[in-house]
């Protein structure tokens, strides 16, 4: 089973909605899906140096031990760039869903494994072959 680390916000309604859709759909594919969303890791104090630390090192070590990267592209929210600048550097593949018209960066298109901009798309992707997909869209 492929494990999957989901990067992506989560500090608004629409961006939860949006992440628990993504759970869901990866985890009925068959994949074994780490969702910082879902460990908050509740028993520290939320903005504590205690909790920043382990929270950074809870997501850094699920990258590691992740085959993949699926990333939701929302507003090029800086935690999700990161993530996957830092999965690109390790040569874990990454893989982006972005249902917006959005101009997309330029260093995150040319990393990416995979660019999905449907849930179409992201429904009929084969995770097991993992084809490559390029962004062809506008690009800043």
């Amino acid at each position: 089973m492929k494990k999957v680390y989901l990067a992506s916000p989560f500090f608004s309604d629409t961006q939860n909605e949006r992440v628990e859709m993504m759970e869901k759909l990866l985890r009925s594919r068959g994949l074994d899906v780490f969702s910082p969303r879902e460990n908050q890791l509740k028993g520290l104090e939320f903005g504590s140096k205690d909790w920043r630390d382990a929270v950074f090192a809870n997501d850094v070590t699920n990258i590691h031990k992740a085959d993949l990267v699926v990333a939701i592209y929302d507003e090029e929210d800086a935690g999700t760039m990161w993530e996957l600048g830092w999965a690109y550097a390790n040569r874990i593949p990454c893989i982006v869903f972005n249902e917006s018209e959005k101009v997309m960066n330029l260093m995150i298109t040319d990393s990416l494994h995979a660019y999905l901009g449907s849930r179409e798309e992201l429904e009929a992707y084969d995770f097991d072959k993992m084809p490559r997909s390029r962004y062809e869209g506008e690009m800043i």
